[in-house]
């Protein structure tokens, strides 16, 4: 298989220049994306209140968490300003447009002018509350001489139709286009509303890394846990113990961590022994036993010793600080991605401006004409070129397109992610509980010294009954399926790193690994045994050994196993011409093993996170540069899910690998994969046909308002109220093609 190999000095938590003390740095990165405005990219300012170094009191601590709801209260100030507005936009606009209806069409008699005040009554509100933002976005862009945007569309055409109204108005004309502005502004405010709402979770993954570390814990003032721990005068004991704010610490201090809590931050132990799940740095689904000198991760949990832990690390320097600032740079470096609207307003604009300004020139230098028609002819061409068939051609597929893979269990987080997801030409997939169903089971009972395998398991089962590692709870599950009587045990004794220890009518029975079952020396067919196990092991499958006193009687594997459709699907991506790479922080034999199952030919096993992130940037950088999308579950696959172009999430992992996942699999589906791909690529096939359609109706009908053919027939012209209507038949054109990614769906 093809190895990828990666630099080696990836230093995590040792290294105080690439740590959580550059977030100054890492925050003067994040600036609002340039666009429509529309989405102004993740509020990422709630991280100026993390703290860059330990600090130095609890009052600091409640100066921070002051600033984190002072923040919140804004968002949810201004969510409830957005609301008021479209609520504002809908009560105005509805009975503005049936007024213009009524009188376009002569109902009831209605006169135009004994409705002039009421429409500019309805309008203006409308003109001002919900034009300001684009207004004043359009103002800012012209001052920072960033370009042409949406917003320069909606703001050039509204104003027109609006201003353009009340000139109308006042010189007794009997065309009004109150409706055509009201309307724009009031589409284009409640698209802005749905599409931050959409994005509203951006920086969920980070508060989530954040609330892995505890808040506070227990430190040990003599700064010798070991020695603690020996002293028999339990109230002494009591009064060198105190609580403290994890930020306070420092390196060397010593602090208690009990049964079910999370590490505070990175050190080594000096007493005790336990098994720690740490799934969320190596994706590695079973805990690893620590004892003393072991080092253990902040952050992580403590599944059942009693611990005295040294802190080596503190602040910006542990490996879950390095984790967040990770996430917090790949948010912050992605490059900002263009609308495709924007990108054609940018040449589309000035274009029309120019065509606009010449027309209505040429007009009024011909002599012929009024300047009223001259005046005409501008309005009518940057009327017709307003932005609602070019504004909806993203936007309304998107919408449809994120709708239709929510009815079949996925959620994308954004109209960027279904674009990208049409773009994508390499895909990484973590490897436990993403390829594989992340809950270790029992595969293999092989019994020796005829055993049976009943009495193998009903022996393993018994002993490990009252254990708690994943290992063990796979061998009672098994007992349980299979129905097979547990036996009443004694003397139980978990010894970390090796196994279980336990007594049966004063027969002591072991359930341990291999190494420490010293097979070498129990009979005469170590080789077949030790055979086996090798076969086992290279399968990919965890190895235990049953002994009764020191027969061996059989060994059991358990092994974490494919998801049912992971060979298929694969084999699907392939076929789409893809290339597949494995990602996992589990061992060389494990990951090959899964690999050559599934079909995969590229690996790469015992993977850091920040190694997970590196190996996403590097092939992003390649001279041919490559699409990716990353695949995972596991709190460790954030980095990586977020560096990725697309990052895919499985509902079934963790809070935070959903947040930092672009896509999420709700259905916990690795078929889901094949139907986004396929979806966004005919999501994306719609939004070019519509941007056509667009285009072409701009050209034909700006065309025909510039009086390009008025010259020859002296009749083809387009007043503002015929170029009012093409909004309506392009929008409709817009749509109705938009509407056929209702029904799209492959079979599966």
């Amino acid at each position: 298989m093809k190895k990828i190999s990666l630099s080696p000095d990836s230093n995590f938590g040792n290294n105080e220049k690439d740590g959580m003390g550059n977030k100054k740095e890492c925050l003067n990165e994040i600036k609002e994306e340039d666009g429509c405005g529309c989405c102004s990219g993740p509020d990422l300012t709630f991280l100026k209140t993390l703290p860059t170094q330990p600090t130095n009191s609890k009052a600091e601590q409640s100066v921070l968490e002051e600033q984190e709801k002072e923040r919140e209260r804004k968002e949810k100030k201004k969510d409830r300003k957005d609301r008021i507005l479209i609520l504002i936009g809908l009560v105005l606009t509805i009975p503005l447009v049936t007024i213009e209806i009524l009188e376009f069409y002569n109902v009831a008699g209605i006169d135009v002018k004994s409705t002039d005040y009421l429409l500019l009554a309805l309008a203006t509100p409308i003109q001002i509350l919900l034009g300001g933002p684009f207004y004043r976005r359009f103002f800012g862009s012209l001052k920072k001489r960033s370009g042409f945007t949406v917003d320069t569309l909606v703001v050039l055409s509204t104003t027109v139709a609006y201003a353009y109204s009340i000139v109308a108005m006042l010189t007794n004309q009997d065309i009004r286009f109150f409706e055509a502005s009201a309307s724009v502004l009031t589409i284009f405010t409640i698209g802005e509303y749905v599409e931050s709402k959409a994005l509203g979770t951006t920086t969920e993954s980070i508060k989530k890394l954040l609330a892995l570390k505890p808040k506070t814990t227990v430190r040990i003032r003599s700064g010798d846990g070991k020695k603690q721990q020996q002293q028999q005068q339990q109230e002494k004991k009591k009064k060198k113990e105190e609580v403290v704010n994890v930020n306070d610490l420092v390196t060397g201090d010593v602090f208690i961590v009990k049964p079910g809590e999370n590490i505070a931050t990175d050190g080594v132990i000096v007493y005790g022994n336990s098994s720690v799940d740490e799934s969320m740095i190596t994706g590695e689904s079973i805990p690893v036993d620590k004892g003393e000198g072991d080092r253990v991760i902040g952050g992580t949990t403590n599944r059942n010793g009693y611990l005295h832990i040294k802190a080596t690390s503190v602040g910006s320097q542990t490996v879950l600080a390095n984790i967040i600032e990770m996430v917090v740079r790949a948010r912050a470096s992605k490059p900002s991605i263009q609308r495709i609207a924007d990108r054609c307003a940018k040449y589309f604009i000035p274009v029309v401006l120019g065509i606009a300004a010449l027309s209505s020139l040429y007009w009024l230098l011909v002599g012929q004409f009024p300047i009223q028609f001259a005046v005409t002819v501008f309005a009518t061409v940057l009327v017709v070129s307003c932005p609602c068939a070019l504004g909806i051609a993203t936007p309304m597929v998107v919408s449809l397109g994120v709708g239709n893979a929510a009815k079949q269990g996925m959620f994308i987080k954004g109209g960027k992610y279904l674009e990208k997801l049409a773009s994508i030409d390499t895909i990484v997939f973590d490897k436990t509980g993403t390829l594989t169903k992340g809950k270790p089971e029992v595969t293999d009972i092989i019994p020796f010294g005829g055993y049976d395998e009943t009495y193998v398991l009903q022996m393993a089962s018994s002993s490990e009954n009252k254990s708690e590692h994943p290992i063990a709870q796979a061998i009672v599950k098994k007992a349980h399926e299979k129905g097979i009587q547990l036996l009443e045990v004694s003397g139980f004794n978990a010894i970390t790193g090796h196994g279980v220890v336990a007594k049966h009518k004063e027969q002591r029975i072991s359930v341990t690994s291999p190494q420490s079952a010293n097979i070498n020396h129990l009979n005469k067919t170590t080789k077949e045994i030790q055979s086996k196990i090798y076969e086992l092991e290279t399968e990919g499958k965890t190895v235990v050994t049953v002994l009764i006193e020191d027969k061996l009687i059989g060994i059991i594997a358990v092994a974490d196993m494919l998801r049912e459709n992971s060979i298929e699907i694969v084999r699907q991506i392939h076929s789409m011409g893809k290339e597949t790479i494995l990602l996992s922080g589990d061992n060389k034999r494990t990951a090959n093993a899964i690999a050559k199952k599934v079909g995969i030919k590229n690996v790469l096993a015992e993977v850091l996170p920040q190694q997970k992130a590196e190996l996403i940037k590097s092939l992003q950088n390649e001279k041919k540069r490559k699409v990716v999308a990353m695949i995972g579950d596991g709190i460790n696959d954030a980095p990586a899910l977020t560096q990725a172009d697309v990052g895919i999430a499985m509902r079934s992992g963790t809070d935070v690998a959903m947040d930092a996942g672009h896509v999420i699999l709700m259905k916990n589906d690795l078929s889901d994969i094949v139907y986004a791909f396929k979806l966004a690529e005919y999501s994306m096939k719609k939004i070019k046909q519509n941007l056509t359609m667009s285009f072409a109706y701009n050209a034909i009908t700006i065309s025909i308002a510039a009086g390009l053919f008025y010259g020859m027939t002296n009749s083809l012209i387009l007043t503002p109220a015929l170029g009012a209507l093409g909004w309506v038949i392009s929008d409709t054109l817009v749509f109705g093609n938009s509407l056929l990614l209702r029904r799209f769906q492959i079979h599966r």
